[in-house]
């Protein structure tokens, strides 16, 4: 008889115990940390829960756009503990470049990216005992008023065996992850940006939005910025000076640069935390 379970991400519901026993119902809770090097923070790992059918937990979780953004729904007509055993295969990844890394699978934005890499003729291998993951995909933050990207896989009967292990990302998984990289982190600028600097995007609709947030991330880039501060600096500098700063001749970047010139010959991320130190410093 097949059961739903949730898998739950630790780090996104940081207080998913209190709140899965909170609910007083007959569910078995797995965290997949438990008896591993990561046994100690078994609770910010992933966690399955085999719940009934009836469970108060899935109505909560069909109807809260925040908790699909913490769990993803399985199915699957085997016992907890074989779901669990299978799950945990991902707890660690590898990829062809060399590196070896705990994944966050259990994200449903990093499972949605990550499964839709794979063309399904693999689920069957990749899924092992779960019939179905659900996963929703809310739209961005600066697109509230789109659906939401419901993605269901499945594992398909009579598929090839998938080749190696499963747990070894090729090159199609680890661009798949990389895109679900950046959207998390547009995400967070997008947040940050409204937050503090609301007027920026106040005058701009959905899509442009997005699009403003994506180009000034390119034009980061093509300055030379790599590192996640580096990137937030230039958009505060483009939130109070304009989207053209590092180019503009009258703009306040090129009077710092001239009291400056040292700072010509730094690499840019450093260039432009230094530029930040000193706009903090007054």
């Amino acid at each position: 008889m097949s059961r739903d379970f949730l898998l739950v991400d630790g780090v996104l519901r940081q207080d998913a115990m209190q709140w899965l026993y909170g609910a007083g119902e007959s569910i078995e809770v797995i965290p997949l940390y438990n008896g591993t090097r990561w046994d100690g923070v078994k609770e910010l790992g992933p966690i399955l829960v085999a719940l009934d059918s009836h469970s108060s937990l899935l109505g909560e979780w069909r109807s809260s756009l925040n908790l699909q953004r913490q769990a993803s729904k399985l199915q699957s007509s085997a016992t907890p503990n074989d779901v669990a055993d299978h799950l945990s295969q991902f707890i660690t990844i590898t990829d062809n470049l060399g590196s070896y890394s705990l994944f966050r699978f259990a994200d449903p934005l990093v499972s949605s990216y990550w499964l839709g890499s794979y063309s399904p003729s693999a689920y069957e291998s990749l899924l092992g005992p779960i019939s179905e993951w659900l996963v929703s995909l809310p739209p961005p933050s600066w697109a509230p008023s789109h659906a939401v990207e419901w993605q269901s896989y499945r594992s398909q009967p009579n598929s090839p065996r998938l080749e190696g292990k499963f747990n070894h990302l090729a090159d199609d998984q680890v661009q798949a992850l990389e895109q679900a990289y950046r959207r998390s982190f547009k995400e967070r600028l997008y947040n940050w940006i409204i937050a503090d600097y609301p007027q920026t995007l106040s005058g701009f609709g959905e899509q442009e939005r997005g699009q403003w947030l994506e180009q000034r991330l390119l034009d980061a880039e093509a300055w030379g910025l790599a590192n996640e501060r580096s990137m937030a600096i230039w958009l505060e500098r483009c939130a109070c000076w304009g989207d053209d700063f590092a180019t503009r001749s009258d703009s306040p970047y090129q009077a710092w640069l001239a009291k400056t010139p040292d700072a010509q010959t730094l690499a840019p991320d450093r260039r432009i935390q230094i530029l930040d130190e000193d706009c903090l410093a007054g």
